[in-house]
């Protein structure tokens, strides 16, 4: 990944159009020119030309960018703003370092898997004696955000797990918000590829995609991540490595880019290659169910997986196949304002932006809210909860699996 002073030509290209104001949900929240790209890149323009310093009231204005980039699927002259933001946050953490609750986060707790399903065993216990209720309220609001937590992971799951063998494997990649928090994901998967005659390689050494770190400029600790990962999955016979997280699956497929021109960029290119969304994966492959859920989904578009990896049909066409019937709402590829962790440090603007999204989810009359990621799965679950609505959020493979049931085997074909 290029260092900031690396796209000094991409920020000239800014014309100041103003497009980027018109779908930038921050901006549309808060209403300051520095919450935009436009403002952005005059910021970091006036910095590499020496009239600013990277000072933390400037990384405020970086920091409350969603990186969702509609901002550059919508700029005429395709500004990076994305990249450029990720440089600036890089170039100040390894000058200024991080603020101390992300430092603890990224260096202590998300880049070790032990630890990560500690800190969630931790909650649980908290949630269960009722300690959590003693949380300030700033804190308790932002406890509220996770769901509640299984009774196990799916790494505890798969030592009783069968799954049956096939020649045809594919690689599973085990992201980490989906081990501690949505098991079932997984097993719907597993599921649903069985079914099609393959078998999913789950390895269990994989750590964190290294999505925060990326987000937040720790490039160091995010690399170190990528090696390992990549060390796993090359001990693994497949040609595809599935992942049903759309954040896990668009940081993998950057591991080129994390090395580039460094000795490990051919070897970190080979294995981005080989990274596919599920739902990418099913796409002309899918028997429709035996069971359709026949219930009425609405379907929210991941930004890492609408416009990071441009995958907008096949998801819906895995609803098709689950009998669902599709209600498409309006500004289904609008950011919920999940981000990540982007809740946690910017409560107040993620809760604004998660209202207009869960206001247009109403309007469908749906009876599950469906979407491809996780960390948007948190999110628009607390969206719910926050409107009292009776509205389920699932992972498309779940709708299928459901589908599925315990019937006999279908005759494959593409679902348009």
């Amino acid at each position: 990944m290029k260092a900031l002073h690396e796209y000094t030509e991409e920020l000239y290209h800014c014309i100041r159009c103003g497009f980027c104001t018109k779908v930038c949900p921050v901006y549309n929240t808060v209403n300051r020119e520095m919450a935009v790209s436009r403002g952005r890149i005059r910021l970091m323009r006036e910095h590499l030309d020496g009239n600013l310093e990277l000072t933390p009231k400037m990384m405020e204005y970086l920091d409350s960018c969603l990186g969702c980039r509609t901002c550059v699927t919508n700029c005429p002259p395709q500004v990076p703003t994305d990249e450029i933001v990720r440089a600036a946050r890089t170039k100040y953490a390894q000058n200024q370092g991080q603020p101390l609750m992300r430092h603890v986060m990224l260096h202590n707790v998300m880049n070790k898997p032990e630890r990560f399903s500690k800190a969630f065993g931790s909650l649980k216990l908290a949630r269960t004696t009722g300690l959590n209720r003693l949380l300030p309220k700033t804190l308790k609001a932002r406890e509220n955000l996770l769901p509640n937590l299984p009774e196990r992971t799916f790494k505890e799951e798969l030592k009783e797990l069968a799954i049956k063998k096939s020649t045809k494997k594919v690689g599973f990649f085990l992201g980490c918000m989906d081990n501690n928090l949505y098991p079932q994901i997984i097993r719907a998967a597993i599921n649903v590829l069985e079914r099609l005659g393959y078998e999913p390689v789950i390895p269990t050494n994989v750590v964190c995609c290294g999505a925060a770190h990326h987000t937040y400029g720790d490039m160091n600790i995010g690399r170190k991540l990528a090696l390992k990962n990549i060390k796993v999955f090359s001990n693994i016979d497949a040609d595809v490595i599935l992942t049903d997280c759309a954040t896990c699956g668009s940081t993998l497929q950057s591991y080129g880019k994390l090395f580039q021109n460094q000795r490990e960029e051919a070897e970190a290119s080979n294995f981005a290659r080989k990274v596919m969304d599920i739902n990418e994966f099913l796409k002309g492959k899918l028997i429709p169910g035996d069971l359709p859920v026949q219930e009425t989904v609405t379907y929210h578009d991941p930004c890492h997986l609408v416009r990071y990896q441009n995958v907008k049909e096949s998801p819906r066409m895995v609803l098709a196949a689950a009998g669902a019937k599709l209600e498409e709402m309006s500004e289904a590829d609008r950011c919920c304002g999940g981000g990540g962790t982007y809740n946690i440090f910017h409560y107040d603007i993620s809760m604004k932006i998660l209202d207009r999204k869960i206001a247009n989810v109403k309007k469908t009359g749906a009876t599950i809210l469906a979407t491809s990621c996780p960390a948007c799965r948190i999110q628009l679950a607390h969206g719910i909860k926050r409107h009292g609505l009776s509205i389920e959020v699932l992972h498309p493979i779940e709708l299928l699996a459901k589908s599925y049931g315990n019937g006999g085997e279908g005759q494959a074909e593409e679902l348009h």
